[in-house]
């Protein structure tokens, strides 16, 4: 499948609609964004079930696609695996979960742990200070 930039790159170039009438229009699966970032990060599900404390088959039916993870669990891996901003937000997409939004003073604190470097511990300390709630 190719990358989004480069079928916005076709879009913009066409001077016909024909572009349009390819099948590329589809985000990939979930689980095989999921299997990608972690072969990316060296990382597999077991690492990610010991590190995160979640119940092995729970993770294991969000990995397999049997459950849609839910946001708060996305957050944490993206700490986990130290996912850039724009790679949370792309996660988020393809979930099918809201994006993180700056005006949302929980999204915020989250966007402001992702881009200074805060751990999933370091970001739920700062969302208790602010009463919000955390990524557990």
């Amino acid at each position: 499948m190719e990358a989004t930039q480069e079928l916005e790159h076709q879009i913009r170039d066409s001077s016909t609609p024909d572009v349009l009438e390819k099948g590329a229009f589809h985000a990939p699966p979930l689980t095989a964004h999921l299997a990608a970032l972690l072969r990316s990060r060296n990382m597999t599900v077991q690492d990610v079930i010991l590190r995160c404390n979640l119940d092995r088959s729970y993770a294991y039916q969000m990995f397999n696609g049997t459950r849609t993870p839910t946001r708060n669990f996305l957050l944490r891996l993206a700490f986990l695996l130290r996912l850039s901003e724009t790679e949370v937000q792309r996660l988020l997409k393809i979930a099918g979960r809201p994006a993180l939004y700056a005006r949302n003073r929980r999204d915020a604190a989250v966007l402001y742990g992702l881009v200074h470097g805060l751990s999933a511990e370091e970001t739920e300390d700062l969302l208790h200070s602010l009463c919000e709630e955390g990524l557990a």
